[in-house]
């Protein structure tokens, strides 16, 4: 019963976030997922944001709205390896089976609920990794981007 307490405090902690910035978001499966849809400053244009929580996490996944085509798998690849050195929280991950990319961080839960200034840190963070990373990205999964240059050029910036 209490790693449930625990689950519910995260959750409240969440939806206190969203109420503080005014946002509208979508809570699915009995209050332990919520999902809304993000305006980036990047050639993606937005993202999906879905925050789990669970009895011992709280799992936020920005997932950009495309896949890559499978021809361009080696480049987005390289891309998001040579991205994910340069992370120091979260990682991009990729799904070879359908071409889905997104960034995930993932917050352990210890013995007390997380601070909002916690919670804020893991949902912001996959959104500005997108952000920052997005016109490469965009750059790899037509075609035209070379990871490397693409990478530095960010890190240029």
């Amino acid at each position: 019963m209490k790693l449930m307490n625990h689950q519910k405090a995260l959750f409240d902690k969440v939806v206190e976030y969203f109420d503080f910035l005014g946002w509208k978001c979508e809570v699915k499966d009995d209050n332990k997922r919520i999902a809304f849809t993000m305006g980036i400053r990047s050639k993606l244009k937005s993202c999906r944001v879905i925050i789990s929580t669970s009895e011992n996490a709280i799992q936020v996944y920005a997932v950009p709205p495309v896949h890559v085509p499978p021809k361009y798998y080696p480049n987005v690849v390289e891309f998001i390896t040579r991205a994910n050195y340069r992370v120091n929280l979260g990682a991009f991950r990729f799904n070879y089976k359908n071409g889905r990319l997104c960034f995930h961080t993932i917050l352990p839960l210890t013995e007390s609920v997380p601070t909002l200034k916690e919670v804020k840190r893991m949902i912001v963070i996959p959104i500005l990794m997108l952000q920052k990373y997005g016109d490469g990205l965009v750059k790899n999964m037509l075609g035209y981007g070379n990871p490397e240059a693409d990478i530095a050029e960010i890190d240029n910036q």
